[in-house]
């Protein structure tokens, strides 16, 4: 564009004047006009910070139309506010509009003060005061985005500190749970759901969990040889589909969150108790492969003495046996396993009771059943054909 005469730049200048007289009537009509848009919430920005900073604002528009050199705030201006409004919560689109109705307020000022004499060289200028408010838009906006991004990796360290506080090596204190829980913005004493996958499945987890671990509202983090992810149950909520084929454990209705430290633990074992697994398990799936390993532990050599005698029966009799012994267990019923593994109701009768002459136990015996569970969990069996 070319330069304009310099009677016209005069005159220019000199108008541009005026808005520095006419600032506190200017201020005014940007408030009203803001309110009516109603862009932030009613709390997020007081009406005085708001009425200040407009008035720098506008001030400092003016200095740069009138080809001024900003003073060190009018320098600052566009860095604190964007800054400001970040840690303020106000959204990044509200903010630039309400930084956009400074050309409004100033044109229609600019239209009134100009008169029907300068009108016409007013509209050479829509262009230069429309770069200068665009030119400070995007100053706002890179100070708010680097800020926002600046908060965003604080949270993150900060939720980290409390999750590792939480999850790594022993539980916490009692007294330091309630600190952990207003760090992380749950209640200490909501019941907790918490999954854990092996931590060689960590990024099958993450990717599952990934929008609801950046929304906020599920916290994921390593224990030992595992990755667990918890959150704070609401009352009818049902296990998020998204993760309901995760290869792991899910503990369900833990109370508090130092029951999340301790479940996570639990969680570890279980996951070690039991082979690899493609689906996710509740403890009422587990307990008796933990049992079993616990047994092991405790009497090394029981359960393949049980076993043994299992051994004299062919491959084919042995494997018949177990299948038919674990649907029982799991059905109580000889007609239903029947039906299961397609035999007719003596030949049931007769596995199960060719597993009791060689183990002792009476399936149908409650207290022979729990055994039978747990030895059928051992990885005794769960190693051999």
């Amino acid at each position: 564009m070319d330069p304009a005469p310099p009677q016209r730049a005069d005159a220019w200048q000199a108008l541009v004047d005026r808005l520095d007289v006419e600032m506190h009537s200017i201020v005014d009509d940007f408030t009203r006009e803001f309110g009516e848009r109603a862009l932030y919430e009613s709390d997020a920005v007081s009406q005085q910070d708001l009425r200040d900073t407009a008035e720098a604002t506008l001030r400092m528009l003016v200095a740069r139309m009138a080809g001024r050199s900003p003073t060190t705030d009018q320098a600052a201006l566009a860095t604190s506010l964007g800054v400001r409004r970040a840690r303020q919560g106000v959204p990044l689109d509200a903010l630039l509009e309400a930084v956009r109705i400074d050309f409004r307020v100033l044109w229609r000022w600019l239209q009134r003060l100009a008169g029907e004499d300068q009108r016409a060289d007013l509209v050479d200028q829509v262009e230069s005061v429309l770069t200068v408010v665009e030119q400070y838009v995007d100053e706002v906006q890179l100070s708010f985005m680097r800020e926002t991004a600046a908060m965003q990796r604080d949270a993150r360290l900060a939720t980290e500190r409390h999750l590792a506080r939480l999850l790594s090596g022993d539980p916490p204190r009692p007294s330091a749970v309630e600190s952990i829980a207003q760090g992380l913005g749950v209640p200490a004493d909501a019941e907790f759901e918490l999954i854990a996958v092996p931590v060689e499945r960590i990024e099958l987890a993450q990717r599952a969990a990934e929008p609801r671990l950046a929304a906020g509202s599920l916290f994921g983090h390593s224990h030992g040889d595992a990755y667990c992810l918890f959150w704070v149950r609401e009352e009818g909520d049902r296990l998020p589909e998204e993760l309901a084929d995760l290869p792991g454990v899910h503990l369900r209705r833990l109370p508090g969150l130092l029951s999340v430290a301790t479940g996570a633990g639990t969680a570890r074992a279980l996951l070690a108790a039991v082979p690899a697994s493609e689906s996710l398990a509740r403890v009422e799936d587990l307990w008796p492969a933990v049992a079993a390993r616990r047994l092991a532990e405790m009497v090394p050599g029981f359960v393949e003495q049980r076993l043994a005698p299992l051994d004299e029966l062919s491959d084919y009799q042995r494997r018949a046996i177990l299948e038919t012994v674990r649907v029982y267990l799991h059905t109580g019923s000889v007609h239903a396993t029947s039906k299961r593994v397609f035999c007719h109701r003596n030949t049931v009768l007769n596995r199960l009771s060719a597993f009791g002459e060689r183990t002792g136990l009476d399936v149908q015996v409650p207290t022979d059943a729990a055994l039978a569970h747990v030895l059928l969990a051992s990885a005794a069996v769960a190693d051999r054909p």
